[in-house]
C-alpha cells in the first residue's frame, strides 16, 4: 500500500508525461522484452526476456525496483487483442 498517495499521484504524472515524450526509436530496441522504467518516465533502467529477472537488474542499476514500472514491449509477431470482438468466423 502506498503510504504518501499525493506523492506517488505526482509521481505517476511525471511518469506517463515523460513515458510519452520516449523516442519510439529507442523503445524499438526493447522489442520482444520486458523493461523497466525509471521512476519518471524518461528512460529505461534494465530490460529482459523474463520479467522475474528484471528485479535484481534494478537492483544492480542502483534503483528500487518498488518505484520503476515494467512494461512489456511487443515485439514484431505480436498481436494485440488477438481476435475479433463479437464477429463470426
Amino acid at each position: 500500500m502506498v503510504s504518501d498517495v499525493k506523492s506517488y499521484l505526482s509521481d505517476r504524472k511525471s511518469f506517463l508525461e515523460n513515458r510519452a515524450k520516449f523516442p519510439i526509436e529507442e523503445l524499438a530496441k526493447f522489442a520482444g522484452q520486458w523493461v523497466a522504467w525509471k521512476p519518471d518516465g524518461t528512460g529505461i533502467v534494465a530490460s529482459a526476456l523474463d520479467p522475474d529477472c528484471l528485479e535484481d537488474l534494478v537492483l544492480a542499476a542502483g534503483e528500487d525496483p518498488t518505484r520503476c514500472v515494467v512494461q512489456g514491449i511487443p515485439d514484431d509477431d505480436s498481436v494485440i487483442g488477438g481476435g475479433l470482438c463479437g464477429a463470426e468466423p
